[in-house]
């Protein structure tokens, strides 16, 4: 049970899909229970697409009537109903990302955006979905010790109800025989010949801290180095191209909106730049690390739990630290460095294999469905 079902859209989206592929491999019957779904998915599952509804409420009410219909042995569920056996929030507590984006607007705007009657109502909502998810989930799946941190912390949940899982990728996709011959044509078309390049990745650019990136590169331009960044994912508004140009690195900057061959530009790149305010576990992140990029990201990114500071990547203490940042990328110049963290970056990879990945998951829903049955004979 998903919002979204496609391996075009972002992180979550693509972790569903994938291990619904891997459940249908394995030889499961799989049902998917969706509000929004490509219809070309190509998988051996049966797909349930429901009308939209903004209300979180009155969504978890339509998936729970499909779900109760079907009796399945067990549910998996990404956040968006109440009726999983296992809940697997991928992108942690909505209500908490929610918070923390009424936090990004202006001074003045902030205040007026958070307490709005609409938004004051949709976190109320949010908030009876979450806890009525936590409440009744027999297992729950924390994609990272943050997330688990957070979870306990705001609703009260119990070390021995949750189980941490870091998120997976698929290792052999980035593979150096796989991204090496593409690098050169790819950095031609990006006019990034004989400079360094920065991949920024972001779907939502401000919460994912593309202008502290910005910031930074304008200090590392600054200093007389050819640089170049390329931002991926989000769509950028004009807003964010003014900011480019106030810094004085609009001709040094591509926004190039959501990007499906996203390992042509892991091919491309020199180092992955995520300065993200939060991130539950950052697939981009870990993708890089695979492709053998160094990563700078920060210590709001769960993903970050897996990186070794100075060893496989760079974290950050604080998100909106833009010298931290631009010094971390300076010293990311030195290819000699940036060899020498990607090759150690490569290496630690595999231990986090989206089928490592899926089948840990996988294990956590066959003891939910053991726990259904017994439950369902004591009846």
């Amino acid at each position: 049970m998903l919002d979204r079902f496609s391996p075009r859209g972002g992180s979550s989206e693509q972790w569903s899909f994938g291990f619904a592929r891997f459940l249908a491999g394995q030889g499961h019957e799989v049902h998917v229970v969706a509000f929004d779904a490509d219809e070309d998915h190509g998988l051996k599952l049966t797909l349930h697409r429901l009308p939209h509804a903004a209300d979180p409420i009155r969504r978890a009410r339509r998936a729970a009537r499909v779900i109760d219909a079907l009796r399945p042995d067990a549910v998996h569920d990404t956040g968006t109903g109440w009726s999983a056996d296992v809940f697997h929030p991928l992108t942690g507590s909505r209500l908490l990302a929610q918070e923390r984006l009424a936090a990004l607007h202006p001074p003045l705007l902030g205040p007026r955006a958070a307490w709005s009657p609409l938004s004051v109502l949709r976190r109320q909502r949010m908030a009876q979905l979450e806890r009525r998810q936590l409440r009744d989930a027999t297992r729950i799946v924390a994609v990272s010790r943050m997330v688990a941190g957070h979870l306990a912390a705001r609703f009260g949940v119990a070390d021995d109800r949750m189980q941490v899982i870091h998120n997976g990728v698929d290792v052999a996709r980035f593979a150096s025989s796989r991204l090496d011959p593409l690098r050169l044509e790819t950095r031609e078309m990006l006019h990034a010949i004989g400079t360094t390049l920065y991949l920024i990745s972001a779907h939502d650019l401000r919460l994912q801290g593309v202008d502290t990136a910005l910031r930074a590169l304008a200090r590392v331009r600054a200093s007389g180095a050819d640089v170049r960044a390329v931002v991926a994912g989000g769509a950028a508004g004009p807003d964010w191209l003014e900011l480019a140009g106030s810094l004085g690195v609009r001709r040094r900057v591509a926004f190039l909106g959501e990007v499906g061959d996203m390992p042509r530009l892991y091919a491309a790149a020199d180092v992955l730049v995520h300065a993200t305010r939060w991130d539950a576990c950052s697939l981009s992140t870990l993708e890089a690390g695979a492709a053998g990029l160094p990563v700078i990201t920060t210590a709001m990114d769960g993903a970050a739990e897996l990186i070794g500071d100075g060893r496989t990547g760079f974290v950050l203490p604080d998100p909106g630290d833009v010298v931290a940042l631009a010094d971390r990328m300076t010293r990311l110049l030195d290819p000699d460095l940036r060899l020498r963290i990607g090759d150690a970056a490569r290496a630690a990879a595999p231990a986090h294999d989206n089928v490592r990945n899926y089948k840990a998951v996988a294990a956590v829903l066959r003891e939910a469905a053991r726990e259904r049955r017994a439950e369902a004979r004591r009846r």
